[in-house]
């Protein structure tokens, strides 16, 4: 087995990394980070920590849409809606209060739109918490 010294990258293999990024286009690295963020998001579906990576990728892709190709924006969006649409999904399924292990101890609230007062996170008992969840509303 090797050891922590024999795993870590040389100096030299970090300097390669960082001129290969250096060199690689925003709108990769940015597609590259958002998909990563709903890959995730995928695999943890029905859970609070979704939510919390599918807002993550939302303000990463408005941030930075007016620098995408349209192609990569509509692919992201889709993506998006169809992630948002099977976390409510996968929400409604679950019971009430169950929390899995290392989940997010509670809901995230949605990221503000800008407004001045963000609007507040529904709580279980409010009238708004099986409705269909849409970050920044």
């Amino acid at each position: 087995m090797g050891t922590a010294d024999t795993d870590a990258p040389s100096a030299e293999d970090v300097r390669e990394y960082r001129r290969q990024l250096r060199t690689l286009p925003a709108d990769q690295l940015v597609a590259d980070a958002v998909f990563s963020l709903l890959s995730a998001a995928q695999a943890k579906l029905g859970r609070r920590d979704a939510r919390l990576l599918i807002d993550l990728a939302t303000v990463s892709a408005t941030h930075a849409r007016d620098h995408l190709p349209r192609d990569l924006v509509r692919q992201i969006d889709d993506a998006l809606g169809q992630l948002r649409l099977a976390q409510v999904t996968a929400e409604g399924r679950g019971e009430p209060g169950e929390v899995e292990e290392n989940d997010l101890e509670r809901m995230p609230a949605p990221p503000t739109t800008g407004a001045a007062d963000p609007p507040a996170a529904p709580t279980p008992s409010s009238p708004a918490a099986g409705r269909l969840w849409v970050p920044g509303r």
